[in-house]
Parts: C-alpha cells; structure tokens; sequence
C-alpha cells in the first residue's frame, strides 16, 4: 500500500527496508554512471534522469513506510523528523513491537 495510512508490522517494514537499500543502491550507480566526466550524451543523460528518479521513489518509500511503522507503534508521523536527524533511530524501529489490538490509526495487523 502507497500512503501513510495504516500500520506496518517490523517484518514488513524491514522487508522493505532491504528493497529500498536495492534501490537506493541503483539509483545511486545510475547516478554515478550518468555524471558527466567529459562530454554529456544521451546515454548519460537517461541514466542521471532513472537514477534520480529511483532515488526520489526510493525515499518516497521510505517516508511512507517509517510513517505507518510509527503509527503501528501509536505515534504520530511527525515522529519522521526525528528519525531523519537520528537514523540510529531505524533500528529502533526494527526491534520496537507495535502497540497490541486498536490504536488511534487502526486496526491490529495480522501477526
């Protein structure tokens, strides 16, 4: 699901933490391969527009995916700044159980 509606399990969310380190990963030798050392091509030029796109889609994901792991953990999304400034932070939101039965942003996940 795309959005910050709903919950994430820590599973869920560390699964697409590996998916999102992939695409970071990508991005960045797209990125890498279409800088201009010399001369800029055409070829350079649509590896540095993917690359750049699969790093804004990558953070996308992200930010949607800390964002429902906080709300399965009952706080708000706002919390995403402190993540961004702490990022030792996402480990924390690996290991931290979510909160059990309803909470303020939904149902409990199947577990």
């Amino acid at each position: 699901m795309i959005g910050f509606y709903g919950r994430l399990s820590r599973l869920g969310y560390f699964i697409r933490l590996c998916m999102i380190a992939v695409m970071y990963g990508l991005g960045g030798l797209l990125v890498s391969a279409g800088s201009p050392e010399q001369s800029l091509n055409l070829l350079k030029l649509i590896c540095l527009f993917m690359g750049s796109g699969l790093l804004l889609l990558a953070f996308l994901s992200w930010w949607f995916s800390t964002v429902r792991r906080l709300h399965d953990m009952d706080f708000s999304g706002w919390w995403f700044l402190l993540v961004c400034v702490f990022p030792v932070a996402v480990l924390v939101l690996c290991l931290w159980p979510g909160s059990r039965g309803y909470n303020r942003f939904g149902g409990p996940l199947l577990r």
